[in-house]
């Protein structure tokens, strides 16, 4: 088995462990353990237990950011249907994203988690244009609720409670609703 494929499995499971015990629940035993090796064997792929917490967490944001951003892309002009399934995914996620959330409320984490946030920053404002794109609007007209949007998407996974966030999900599908009938009438023009 090559190293990389190895590799991959190996923050698979560990992953796994962490979003099923916690982060604080989950000590090298614990992943050593769940990756069938001798205690201590899983310093052969991370220099310590905080370099396999930082990489299990850019890994959870990364999964969050395919299952949930990319999804929306598909079903952005309709708006009702995008936050209805968007809200479904997030349901099955709610575990990974608290997960990654305890993570970066951990003040030990804070310094090597911040390339790992840049990066994730980076992947926004990217997502932002792909989303001006699909709407043919400017990227200023749609990037203040694409983010709105991922803060209010991670609070209801953190939180749990939809009431929280049915007025952010108003306002959400009430701009985009708005893009789209500009959009219409420029096309119609």
């Amino acid at each position: 088995m090559e190293n990389a494929q190895r590799k991959r499995e190996i923050l698979d499971v560990c992953l796994a462990t962490f979003i099923r015990r916690g982060l604080y629940e989950t000590s090298v035993r614990d992943l050593s353990r769940a990756l069938a090796l001798q205690s201590g064997g899983i310093y052969y792929w991370f220099k310590d237990k905080d370099d396999v917490v930082v990489t299990c967490a850019e890994e959870a944001a990364l999964r969050l950011e395919e299952h949930l951003i990319a999804p929306a892309l598909q079903d952005i002009r309709e708006p009702d249907r995008m936050m209805e399934r968007l809200r479904l995914r997030a349901d099955e996620l709610r575990p990974m994203m608290k997960f990654f959330a305890s993570v970066c409320a951990c003040s030990r984490y804070e310094e090597r988690l911040r390339p790992v946030l840049g990066r994730l920053a980076e992947r926004y404002e990217k997502y932002a244009a792909r989303f001006a794109s699909e709407l043919h609007c400017e990227l200023q007209e749609i990037a203040p609720y694409v983010y709105f949007a991922i803060t209010t998407v991670t609070d209801y996974m953190i939180f749990g409670e939809a009431s929280y966030i049915e007025p952010q999900i108003r306002l959400i599908k009430s701009a985009i609703r708005s893009i789209l009938e500009k959009d219409d009438t420029e096309r119609t023009i």
